[in-house]
C-alpha cells in the first residue's frame, strides 16, 4: 500500500466533511433569521394592488378593492 495515496484519502475526507458540517451549521443558523414557516399574509401585504390583481385573474368585481380585501380574496381562494 502507498501511504501517500491513503493520507490523500483521508485528507480529502476529512475536507469534504468538514465542507458538509459546516454547510449545515450555517443553515441551521440561518433558521431564526429565515424562519421555518411563512406567513402567507404579511407576503402578500409586501405586494402592490397591481400584483395582486395579477394573481386573481378571473375574479370579477375586485377593481374597487382595497389590499386587505385582495388579500383576504386570495387567502380565502386557496
Amino acid at each position: 500500500m502507498n501511504l501517500t495515496t491513503n493520507a490523500d484519502r483521508i485528507m480529502m475526507f476529512c475536507i469534504l466533511a468538514s465542507m458538509a458540517i459546516f454547510d449545515a451549521f450555517s443553515t441551521l443558523l440561518s433558521i431564526p433569521k429565515k424562519g421555518v414557516f411563512v406567513d402567507e399574509k404579511s407576503l402578500l401585504m409586501k405586494k402592490t394592488n397591481k400584483e395582486l390583481k395579477a394573481m386573481l385573474v378571473g375574479v370579477e368585481k375586485i377593481s374597487k378593492l382595497n389590499k386587505t380585501q385582495l388579500v383576504e380574496l386570495i387567502l380565502a381562494d386557496c
